[in-house]
Parts: structure tokens; sequence; C-alpha cells
């Protein structure tokens, strides 16, 4: 057995090769993404680390301890407060979302062309659609009736909201950490 001290790989000192960065390009880019990586929501991020996971191991590549964040930071994204600021800007960013969805079901059109009266009805019933068809909500509302893209909605909203708010979690989700379904978001 060698003396030599073992020292740990930690994201921060992991360098990974330019083929990474092309399989988040290409995954970006077929996904239809249009910015940068870095200025990607953390949502679509998701869905570019979960595209680069498969390309990797197509490629037949060992996914290293780390490589998310490894990844995340050769591409600039941001770390430390830029991933609670990113956890914030993606609920609002939902929310943004589910408003939009709301005016136009309620026949106000676009979310944009809203007056202030409107756009304050349309903020009503987003917070209580959200808070109501929460399933932890004291009294919770019939959801049923929402259509397919609301309830898909509504369940990205619920997860954000886990995931900034878990506190049953070990530790805080990290920017660029990629979630399966067996994690329940």
């Amino acid at each position: 057995m060698s003396d030599a001290p073992v020292v740990p790989i930690t994201p921060e000192t992991l360098e990974l090769g330019s083929e990474w960065r092309e399989a988040a390009d290409l995954a970006a880019h077929n996904l239809g993404f249009s910015p940068a990586l870095a200025e990607l929501s953390p949502e679509h991020w998701q869905l570019v680390l979960a595209s680069v996971t498969d390309r990797m191991r197509l490629r037949g590549a060992s996914l290293p301890v780390g490589w998310r964040r490894a990844l995340a930071r050769q591409v600039g994204r941001g770390d430390g407060e830029d991933k609670a600021q990113g956890k914030v800007l993606a609920l609002a960013a939902k929310r943004k979302e589910i408003a939009a969805h709301l005016s136009r079901e309620l026949g106000l059109g676009d979310l944009a062309d809203l007056g202030p009266a409107d756009r304050d009805i349309v903020d009503q019933q987003t917070t209580e659609t959200i808070v109501g068809c929460s399933p932890d909500t004291a009294e919770p509302a019939d959801c049923s009736d929402a259509d397919r893209t609301m309830r898909r909605l509504l369940s990205e909203h619920r997860a954000l909201e886990e995931m900034t708010t878990d506190a049953a979690s070990p530790r805080p989700a990290e920017e660029g950490e990629e979630f399966s379904p067996e994690d329940g978001i």
C-alpha cells in the first residue's frame, strides 16, 4: 500500500474535458433552449444535466462525483448566493406561467396586456389556485377540473417549493444537482 495521501477531488478542483461542455451545448440546442448555458433557468438546466448524463453514459464515460457542480462552474453558472436567488427566480417564473395560463383561461388574454384591475384579479386567482390546490392546505380546493397544463404547472410549482424549503432533507439541493423520480420531486 502506498504512503501517498488520498486527496479527494472536489467539484471546485474537478476539471472536466471539453466533451462535457460540448454535450451540454448540444443538449441545450436539441432541447430548444436559446440562451447561453449560464443563463438557463434552473428547470432548463436540470433538463440539460439529464441529457448530459445520458450522453456521457452512452459514450462510456464514468460520472465523477461532483461533475454537475464542476460543469456548472465551467459554463459560468453562479454559485453560493446565486443558487438561492436562482431558486427564488425559478419559483417566480413558474408562478408567472401559472398566472399567464389563468389569464387565458379566464378569457382576459395575454398577461402582458392586462390593465391593473385585471392583473389584480389574475394575481388573486393565481394565489388562490396555488394555495388551494396544494395537498397540505387546510381547505383544499377541488382541482380535478384543472386542465392538463395547469396540473403540470402546479406540480412543477410544488416541486420547486419543496426543493427550496424541504426541511426533511439532510442538506439543501445544490445548483446543478439532478433529481430523479425516486427523490419524490
